[in-house]
C-alpha cells in the first residue's frame, strides 16, 4: 500500500490579528538610526506629534492609547503595554483600552490573556462590537457556542452591515457542522464587503470539501484581492489536485498554482512535494515524481516523507539500491515511520 503524505495549510482566522514576536523598547524612543547621519537616531514626525499631544494633555487616556497603537504597529510591545498602563491609570473604565490590550496579547499568541481583556472591554461597554466579535472568535474555539451566538447577534443589532459579524456567524455554523448556513453567512459577509478575502477563502474551502467547481471561483476572487497569498494559491492547487481524477487538465492547473507559489517563496517545500505526489500517485510518471521529491529534500533535508516517496519512485523504476537508500534515510530521520519500515522490508524480501 502506498501512503503519501501531503502537507496542507489550515488557516484559522479569528479576527485578522497578526502574530509577531515581542520587541521591547523605551517610551518616546525615535524611529531608528538616521541614515543621513549614522550613529544618531532618525526623527519620526508621527511619534513627535504623539509625544507632544501627551505633553499637552497628560490626563487624556486617548493620547496614551494612540501612542500605544503606534508602538504596537511597530511590534514594540513593551512600549505599547507601558502606554496602555498609563491610559488605564488615567481612566480604567474605557473599553477601547482593554480592546487594544487584548489585541496586543492576541498578536503575541497569548490567547488566555487576550480573552480576559475582551471580557473587560465588554464589562465596560456591552455594545462594543469589536470586543463582542473578537471574544466570540475565541469562544467558538473554546466551544462556548451559545455565548458566541449571543455576542454576534448583539453586534449585528448595533450594525446590520457588520461584515465581521457575518463572518463570525459563518465560522460558528461551520464549527457546528452546518456547512449550508456557514456558506450563507460567509456570502453575506462578502455582500457587505466585496473585498473580504477571508470570507472568499472560507467559502472556497466549503465548496472544495464538496468537490464543487465553485470552489475555484471563490479562490480566484481571493487571489484577485491578494495575488501573493500563498494560502489561497495552495488551497486552489489542493482542490485541483484532489479533483483531477474528473479532468486530467486540472493537474496541469495545479502545477501552475504550485509554480506560482514557488515564485513567491522558492523555499515553500510543500509545492515541490505535492508536484511529486501528482506525478507519482495520479500520473504514474516516476522519473518526474522523483525529480520533484529531490527538489523537496534539497530545500528541506529533514523531509522524511519526501525520501520515502522518492523511494517509491525508485522502486517502481527498478532502482532497488536507490530506493533502499531513501527508505533508510527516511527511517534515520524518523525511526517510527512505519510506512518506510514496511517499504524497506518489502524491498529487501523481493531482492532475496
Amino acid at each position: 500500500m502506498r501512503v503519501i503524505v501531503v502537507i496542507s495549510i489550515c488557516a484559522l482566522v479569528l479576527f485578522g490579528a497578526s502574530c509577531n514576536r515581542t520587541n521591547s523598547g523605551k517610551p518616546g524612543e525615535t524611529g531608528g538610526e538616521n541614515p543621513a547621519n549614522p550613529g544618531t537616531e532618525a526623527v519620526d514626525p508621527l511619534l513627535e506629534s504623539l509625544n507632544k499631544k501627551i505633553t499637552e494633555n497628560p490626563n487624556d487616556f486617548q493620547a496614551y492609547l494612540d501612542r500605544a497603537h503606534y508602538y504596537g504597529d511597530k511590534a514594540k510591545y513593551g512600549n505599547a503595554f507601558e502606554d496602555i498602563a498609563r491610559a488605564l491609570a488615567v481612566d480604567s473604565t474605557k473599553a477601547p483600552i482593554y480592546l487594544y490590550k487584548g489585541e496586543l496579547f492576541f498578536s503575541q499568541e497569548k490567547i488566555k490573556e487576550a480573552y480576559e481583556e475582551f471580557k473587560n472591554c465588554i464589562r465596560f461597554d456591552g455594545t462594543n462590537s469589536d470586543c463582542l466579535l473578537k471574544k466570540s472568535g475565541i469562544d467558538i474555539v473554546l466551544g462556548n457556542y451559545d455565548v458566541a451566538r449571543e455576542q454576534i447577534n448583539t453586534a449585528l443589532k448595533q450594525n446590520e452591515y457588520n461584515a465581521l459579524a457575518y463572518y463570525m456567524r459563518g465560522r460558528l455554523y461551520k464549527t457546528l457542522g452546518d456547512t449550508s448556513l456557514a456558506a450563507s453567512s460567509y456570502k453575506t459577509a462578502i455582500e457587505v464587503d466585496p473585498d473580504y478575502y477571508d470570507a472568499y477563502v472560507e467559502v472556497g474551502l466549503l465548496y472544495a470539501g464538496q468537490k464543487n467547481e465553485l470552489a475555484k471561483e471563490y479562490y480566484n476572487s481571493a487571489i484577485d484581492i491578494r495575488p501573493r497569498s500563498i494560502e489561497v494559491w495552495y488551497n486552489k492547487a489542493m482542490y485541483l489536485q484532489e479533483t483531477g481524477y474528473r479532468r486530467k487538465d486540472k493537474y496541469k492547473e495545479a502545477f501552475a498554482c504550485y509554480d506560482t507559489i514557488l515564485k513567491i517563496d522558492k523555499n515553500f517545500v510543500a509545492a515541490d512535494f505535492n508536484k511529486g505526489f501528482i506525478w507519482l500517485e495520479y500520473l504514474q510518471n516516476y522519473d518526474s515524481a522523483a525529480h520533484y521529491f529531490s527538489n523537496a529534500v534539497q530545500t528541506f533535508p529533514g523531509y522524511f516523507q519526501a525520501y520515502y516517496n522518492r523511494g517509491l519512485c525508485y522502486e517502481s523504476l527498478d532502482k532497488g539500491k536507490e530506493a533502499e537508500a531513501d527508505y533508510r534515510q527516511a527511517l534515520a530521520l524518523n525511526p517510527r515511520y512505519d510506512d518506510a519500515a514496511k517499504a524497506l522490508d518489502r524491498l529487501l524480501r523481493s531482492e532475496k
